[in-house]
């Protein structure tokens, strides 16, 4: 779905009373230890989320793009926030204060359910990531997470395309591993003929391959 057909969706008078933002790439949006007093609609870009423990080691925890709501999940407390939000691309979003926020959610059932679909995807998603974590090698993470990003060609069924390329360094982050392993199992599932470098994209030229690798 696009920006706009997602931008779209968000009932116009609650546009009207946000505040149009935009942050560059790498800013950090919110800082971890923070209180989050704001709701953000993100209108373009990407945002990961990350924890930093006490030795500097940093975690990733989600991932906000086009049409979620940072800092949603913090609605109804102002308790310092565990995780910090980077733009990983230049960010625009439409900033809300809180409590503002929470009564436009009363006055909008549209806006209510916006919010609380965004919510369970965000709970759904935090759970295949916490099950793959404890049951998946870091070859088949890769491997489910390629699956997850592949789009099929409409003009040959069964073909899909990642598109564009994952960014190695990002995956790892996700993973909690390396670049360089991320590129070891790319290349050997290019070497199985399960992915195909084109330029700017992935080929998956047979979905149900690359469940094997998913171990």
């Amino acid at each position: 779905m696009s920006t706009l057909a997602l931008d779209s969706i968000l009932p116009a008078d609650v546009r009207a009373r946000g505040i149009l933002k935009n942050y560059p790439k790498d800013n950090v949006i919110h800082h971890q230890g923070d209180s989050r007093l704001h709701v953000c609609y993100i209108l373009s870009g990407r945002v990961f989320a990350t924890s930093i423990n006490l030795e500097g080691e940093e975690t990733w925890v989600s991932e906000f793009t086009a049409g979620q709501f940072m800092g949603s999940d913090s609605l109804f407390d102002a308790e310092p926030s565990n995780y910090q939000l980077v733009a990983k691309t230049p960010i625009t979003g439409l900033l809300y204060p809180r409590e503002n926020f929470l009564s436009l959610m009363n006055a909008y059932p549209e806006l209510n359910n916006m919010v609380i679909a965004d919510l369970a995807r965000q709970i759904s998603n935090f759970t295949t990531q916490t099950l793959e974590a404890n049951s998946l090698s870091v070859h088949g993470r890769i491997a489910a997470e390629l699956k997850r990003a592949a789009k099929p060609i409409g003009r040959d069924p069964g073909t899909y395309i990642i598109r564009p390329t994952p960014v190695f360094s990002e995956l790892a982050q996700r993973m909690g591993s390396s670049r360089e392993t991320v590129s070891r199992s790319v290349s050997k599932m290019v070497k199985k003929g399960i992915l195909e470098r084109r330029t700017g994209a992935l080929i998956v030229p047979d979905i149900d391959r690359i469940d094997a690798e998913i171990m």
